[in-house]
């Protein structure tokens, strides 16, 4: 045979039988007219395809909001701003409707003088400050304000025999203390004390309410928090571990915190150092309470009865505040 034979078609050649065809299969096309490929289940050929699976994404839950933080707490200082101003002239419309309906600058000068107006007006501060505390931080951060600082008044009322003990024995250890540092004689809160019964009076009840709830959420509530959240902010970013947060970022931020809650009174004690260190120990029980039981309410009641067992010692001291002169000598 040659090249020309080989190469001629079988089915011309009637002398040439035809070699057998493969059978056919139908087409992927014929077994699936509406489509190419066939159905999802199979590969055109009848038989199944597995599909290739994809990992199903990891879904993490979001981090908490680090609430407050140190621009939280520097708002809320800022609001002493406005709510002094708002003190001050609802202070003065109130005493000049009811004490002093026709002499505006006698009132201004006693407001200036005398405690029992002074001690009026800083409540209403408070008040005011609250109520704005409340508004704008309640709108920032789509909570209320007692919720955003961990308020828990729950956790309060479930230990509060055991917190107000707490603010006794820490009353009566820095009464005791107080025998051992230099203190001032004649400090300006007793000066203040000593001018009126009424005013003496209005201090104790300021002095057990609004003043322990306020200084609890500024100092223990949005410094104390925003401090250590600042830290907490460092670990995530991964500047620090969890243990310098621990070892490290919280006692700095209750030393920071006593501190300058120990700088708001000095003023009161002639800024002596004495008292300033007691009250700094004061403040660090009440960091470590607020802590501890996850609580700003917690705090108040220690706070509260601590004031409280102070005052109860003048009370016996000057015959509940008749014979303030006692408190000269």
């Amino acid at each position: 045979m040659n090249f020309a034979e080989a190469n001629e078609d079988p089915e011309s050649s009637p002398d040439v039988e035809a070699e057998p065809q493969p059978p056919a299969y139908p087409s992927s096309r014929a077994a699936h007219p509406e489509g190419d490929q066939g159905s999802p289940e199979t590969n055109g050929w009848g038989s199944e395809e597995l599909a290739p699976t994809a990992e199903a994404p990891v879904f993490r839950p979001a981090r908490p909001r680090l609430i407050p933080n140190l621009g939280h707490t520097l708002v809320f200082g800022l609001l002493l701003v406005p709510s002094f101003i708002a003190g001050y002239i609802l202070t003065f419309l109130f005493f000049l409707a009811v004490l002093h309906p026709a002499n505006a600058h006698l009132l201004i000068e006693r407001m200036g003088r005398e405690f029992r107006y002074a001690i009026t007006m800083q409540a209403v501060v408070y008040g005011v400050q609250w109520a704005l505390a409340a508004l704008v931080f309640g709108l920032w951060w789509g909570r209320s304000l007692t919720e955003g600082v961990h308020w828990n008044a729950a956790t309060a009322r479930r230990w509060i025999w055991r917190l107000a003990l707490i603010g006794v024995a820490t009353g009566l250890v820095m009464t005791l203390a107080g025998n051992f540092v230099p203190m001032p004689k004649t400090p300006p809160i007793l000066e203040d004390l000593t001018k009126s019964r009424l005013g003496a009076w209005l201090m104790l009840i300021f002095g057990v309410t609004l003043a322990p709830l306020t200084e609890e959420l500024a100092f223990r509530g949005f410094l104390l928090m925003s401090l250590i959240n600042f830290f907490r902010w460092l670990e995530r970013r991964g500047a620090i571990g969890g243990a310098a947060v621990r070892n490290f970022g919280i006692p700095v931020s209750i030393v920071i915190t006593s501190f300058a809650f120990a700088m708001v009174h000095a003023g009161q004690v002639s800024h002596s150092w004495g008292p300033l260190l007691l009250i700094g120990m004061v403040s660090v029980i009440l960091c470590i309470v607020r802590l501890r039981l996850d609580s700003v309410a917690a705090g108040v009641v220690v706070h509260a009865a601590y004031n409280l067992t102070l005052f109860a010692a003048l009370l016996v001291q000057t015959d509940a505040f008749r014979h303030l002169d006692k408190l000269n000598g």
